[in-house]
């Protein structure tokens, strides 16, 4: 301990440890949070300060059922993503639920590069960075104590070698030896040799028996069988049976030279009290919060603590009886990261007593149990290419211990919602998962069942039609056991009943789909088995499927379509309307009714091509036509009415001459009768008027057509027997020209009168 204190009395003089925290941060966002078991809660939230960050956090109550572990690879040098890793750690009474990326490791080769241990076995020997702008420059570790506790401190590692009562302390064991340094190697380096370069000399040492693991407070005894020269090139081979002792440097040449081949060497390997029979140690750096104030012990202007990227961090509270693992991801979209200033003020910000910086970056990795599986997943974003994860030598996992109970939380959807059943009408339910006390998945597969409370419920599976009316309950088991229920009511018929459409007018040969809604008294959506809602036709308007679905029939006919559902009955109006006259007068067209009457008449008629063209506007002779069929005025042996432009044999010849002879329509002067010219609206009123002898006077004074206009006296008999009202501007606009469609009209107003 007085080599830490040495170290921190010059880093106390070369760095500002304590860095003043952040007064305010942003409010958290949170997007998720949860339990992972019993003593796990996981949480993941954004906060904004200067930039925003992406945070994952799981708070480790531990207890009797909720451990920290490390988690190793197979191969101490070996790599494994932190999530496929907390999944082979993960079995029934150790269930993994949460991890995160732990320690350093050589991007290279593999292994770790700081302490680690177990049980009191070290796994790797690891190194103490020189340097301030190192990661760990002096030995800091995360660790659990025998009671389970979570402890964050500096440790003291030593590796002695003895020799004739002399003790000399190496600087490391089982890791590259640097320049003038003393290594030790065991069998349980991941080299069969020490892969030392020729610029030191080895020292080979027998036990006589196998080593099988290195363990803090262990002394290994044994000869010397072999000592390598300065210069050597020999690749050394580390006994089973033994170790190999590894110098660089002359001062190590002059205190170690006199050692001969046949001597007795010992190696120990100890640890400071505080750590001795830790459940594990990690060593990592830099420490970051010490209670509860920015502590980070490496220089905050260096390049590895001023870049802003991912980070992982693991840190205590409630004495080490609460740990927290956290990530933040860096250098996306999504999230900047922090440098280590940022980092410690947050964590402080936060409240945790102790923080330490793991390996961060691109292995900056959480993985956790979502509710429904018992695998690990990942949680938040890596950053690498695809967010993929990277291969790491050591994670750190909060794990439960509680044995698999029976089912205490369920997540299921109920495909009624809860709602009101008529009676006869099934529903089901769908189980997204069932969890145990402590969050544990389990099957669900010939695991659940339903009953019925008062067994008025047909149950078949997951699903269950109502009997009768009144109310029972739906239990859902796991193995025979209830986690959940939930209440049915059962009607014999809906509170309130509607369709739609209400009424509808359609084409004969079309279809339309008929809906009904039925309520209970509640006014919610009764639930109810299609096949109980009766469909009928009343009129002959059509037919209808079970389904609703109606095709019409027999134009011009309306009646009714019916639904019936339980002791109530809902109606909707239905027309079928009649078909098109011609292609541009629908069944809806304005003057419909006018257009039908006179065509069934044969008083008008459309074009060969199927069309009416209700806007076209009339011209004389095409008047004259039709005058003279409304009429039906005889066309054989008429007087020729001697026009100049209607020989006998023009194709309106006879229809002409006999509405001339009868005194309807007259020629235009100069003897010319002018057939192709269009007929005016004053016009239209004289033809009309005279046509069916129109008489009277009306109240109604067009502003357009004065007492003096010739047509006064014809327009104000098609008022007066109200076939015109004029436009709505109190015009009659005698001098327009008038369309087939409103000819039709004043026609069909006239003949009706």
């Amino acid at each position: 301990m007085k080599k830490i204190a040495k170290n921190l009395l010059i880093l106390v003089v070369l760095l500002s440890m304590v860095v003043s925290p952040l007064h305010a941060y942003a409010a958290q966002t949170v997007k998720k949070e949860y339990k992972l078991s019993h003593g796990v809660q996981y949480k993941q939230y954004t906060y904004s300060s200067t930039k925003t960050n992406s945070i994952n956090h799981l708070a480790i109550d531990v207890d009797e059922t909720t451990e920290v572990q490390l988690g190793m690879p197979a191969n101490v040098n070996g790599r494994e993503s932190t999530v496929a890793n907390a999944n082979r750690n993960s079995r029934e009474g150790n269930r993994v639920v949460g991890a995160i990326n732990a320690s350093f490791f050589d991007m290279s080769a593999g292994f770790p590069l700081f302490l680690l241990s177990k049980d009191n076995v070290i796994l790797n020997g690891g190194a103490v960075s020189k340097g301030s702008d190192e990661y760990m420059n002096v030995p800091t570790a995360f660790g659990v104590s025998p009671d389970g506790r979570g402890v964050i401190d500096y440790f003291d590692f030593n590796v002695t070698l003895s020799h004739n009562g002399k003790d000399y302390k190496m600087t490391g064991m089982n890791r590259a030896r640097n320049i003038y340094e003393a290594i030790v190697y065991t069998p349980q380096f991941y080299s069969k040799t020490t892969n030392t370069n020729e610029y030191g000399f080895e020292i080979v040492v027998d036990t006589g028996a196998p080593v099988t693991e290195n363990k803090f407070g262990q002394t290994l005894t044994g000869k010397v069988t072999q000592i390598t020269p300065y210069g050597s090139k020999e690749k050394i081979s580390i006994p089973s049976t033994g170790f190999v002792v590894s110098l660089q440097g002359g001062d190590w040449h002059s205190k170690l030279s006199q050692i001969a081949v046949g001597d007795e060497l010992s190696v120990n390997f100890a640890i400071d009290k505080q750590w001795q029979d830790a459940k594990f140690i990690l060593a990592s750096g830099p420490y970051l919060v010490k209670d509860n104030k920015p502590y980070i012990m490496m220089s905050t202007s260096s390049k590895r603590a001023t870049e802003v990227t991912a980070r992982t961090i693991v840190a205590t509270s409630n004495n080490g009886k609460t740990v927290h693992f956290i990530t933040v991801d860096g250098k996306q979209k999504h999230s900047a990261g922090m440098n280590m200033v940022q980092l410690a003020n947050y964590l402080v910000s936060l409240g945790v007593d102790r923080a330490i910086n793991l390996d961060g970056g691109g292995s900056t990795t959480m993985g956790i149990r979502n509710y429904g599986n018992n695998n690990v997943v990942l949680a938040n974003l890596p950053l690498n290419a695809g967010n993929a994860q990277r291969l790491v030598s050591a994670t750190l996992q909060a794990v439960s211990t509680a044995p698999t109970g029976k089912g205490k939380y369920i997540k299921y959807t109920n495909s009624t919602s809860y709602a009101t059943l008529l009676a006869g009408a099934s529903s089901s339910i769908a189980v997204q998962y069932i969890l145990d006390e402590n969050y544990n998945a389990l099957p669900l597969d010939g695991h659940v069942s339903l009953t019925s409370e008062s067994n008025t419920l047909k149950v078949n599976g997951l699903n269950y039609t109502s009997t009768t009316a009144g109310n029972d309950r739906i239990f859902i088991n796991h193995d025979g056991t209830p986690v959940e229920s939930f209440q049915v009511k059962v009607v014999d018929a809906p509170a309130t009943i509607d369709i739609a459409p209400k009424s509808k007018t359609v084409g004969a040969g079309e279809t339309v789909k008929f809906t009904m809604d039925a309520k209970d008294d509640g006014g919610k959506p009764l639930v109810y088995n299609a096949s109980q809602v009766k469909w009928s036709v009343e009129g002959n308007i059509g037919t209808i499927t079970n389904d609703g679905k109606f095709t019409a029939k027999n134009p011009g006919a309306t009646g009714k379509v019916v639904a019936t559902l339980g002791t109530k009955r809902v109606e909707a109006t239905v027309t079928v309307a009649k078909a098109a006259l011609f292609k541009d007068i629908p069944s809806n067209y304005v003057y419909y009714k006018e257009i039908e009457y006179l065509t069934k008449n044969n008083i008008i008629t459309g074009h060969p091509d199927g069309t009416f063209r209700p806007n076209d506007k009339l011209t004389r002779a095409h008047a004259a036509v039709i005058i003279s069929r409304a009429l039906d005025l005889k066309t054989s042996n008429v007087k020729n009415p001697g026009f100049k432009d209607i020989p006998a044999n023009h194709i309106y010849y006879k229809q002409i001459a006999a509405v001339v002879e009868s005194g309807i329509m007259s020629g235009k002067g100069n003897n010319v009768f002018d057939p192709d010219a269009t007929l005016t609206r004053a016009q239209m009123a004289k033809v009309v008027a005279l046509a069916y002898n129109l008489k009277g006077t009306s109240s109604t004074n067009f502003k357009d057509v004065s007492k003096d206009h010739w047509a006064y006296t014809y327009v104000q008999q098609l008022a007066a027997n109200k076939i015109t009202t004029g436009y709505g501007d109190n015009t009659f606009k005698p001098d327009e020209a008038i369309s087939r469609a409103h000819f039709g009209l004043f026609l069909y107003r006239a003949i009706n009168q």
